[in-house]
């Protein structure tokens, strides 16, 4: 029997109306998961057809406040940046719920969320590594997007296994017209999800402040307007290449290319052990409000 489910629809990544990235968030936890089918998530994520589509579940693991699934329109997600904001934003206003650290179960762990006074929500990264791309694998992807790095590209496993790139500035991360067919075909034969540029504002010299862009086009989205943890990714991969002694902030812009205005505020946090962890956070707003069909 058809069930009638509360539903949000979330500008993730923006204080500023229509400008971030949206994810469709359904709040399943008045009904058990196994009520329902991946195939019926998965159908409902291809409809919307957004980058991302998340369902809201009771936690199964002590200590979490939800469980969430995440799916793009052809596969489900381990773990994936700005639905996890705007999920957690649909889980505030779904619940009433008023508290400053709220745990997400999802395929990658348990992720750690900190919501500030203001309602920016950031999360903290969960288990992360890196490791090298062959050569030959880097000149087809820098082809593919008519660029030279500047720094060795790397692989990122994040949840999503990113490869980043770096080039000089901002201007050359906006100018980029990538092959999307030639990038589809290296992303499914390599494993990897899509691809990062990314590139220092152009004016800046501090190197706290970068654009850059997102394209995973073998998951069915050619551009990710503003991607969380894609983000995440090209925070790691500074560190890697920078090795910061000290905690750093930087202001990562994304989304002009394709007419949006996302701002992530994050952090690499370098704690007395010699431990890094990982922060990416912004704004989110409830935009659509009602119900859907499940």
């Amino acid at each position: 029997m058809p069930r009638i489910l509360p539903f949000k629809q979330v500008d993730v990544f923006t204080g500023e109306l229509f400008k971030g990235n949206p994810v469709a968030v359904t709040n399943c936890m008045d009904i058990d998961e196994s009520e329902v089918t991946t195939e019926q998530l998965q159908a409902i994520a291809s409809w919307t057809n957004l980058s991302e589509t998340t369902f809201l579940f009771k936690p199964t693991d002590a200590g979490c406040d939800y469980k969430l699934r995440i799916f793009t329109p052809g596969s489900e997600l381990p773990f994936a940046g700005h639905p996890t904001v705007g999920s957690c934003k649909a889980f505030l206003e779904f619940t009433g719920v008023k508290k400053e650290k709220i745990i997400q179960q999802c395929g990658l762990g348990h992720i750690e969320l900190t919501v500030t006074d203001d309602q920016k929500i950031s999360f903290k990264a969960g288990p992360n590594s890196i490791e090298e791309i062959s050569d030959s694998v880097i000149k087809s992807y820098e082809s593919t997007m008519n660029i030279n790095s500047i720094e060795r590209p790397k692989l990122l496993r994040v949840g999503p296994n990113w490869a980043v790139l770096l080039v000089k500035d901002s201007e050359e991360v906006l100018r980029i017209e990538p092959d999307l067919v030639a990038m589809t075909a290296l992303n499914r034969e390599n494993v990897h999800t899509g691809v990062i540029v990314g590139g220092l504002k152009t004016g800046c010299t501090a190197g706290d402040a970068y654009e850059i862009r997102a394209f995973a086009p073998n998951e069915g989205v050619s551009e990710d307007p503003v991607c969380g943890s894609g983000t995440l990714a090209f925070l790691r991969y500074l560190q890697e290449i920078n090795q910061f002694k000290e905690s750093k902030t930087f202001h990562i812009t994304q989304g002009a290319r394709v007419g949006r205005n996302g701002n992530l505020y994050c952090k690499i946090d370098i704690l007395p052990d010699g431990k890094v962890d990982y922060y990416v956070g912004g704004y989110a707003i409830a935009i659509l409000n009602g119900t859907i069909t499940l």
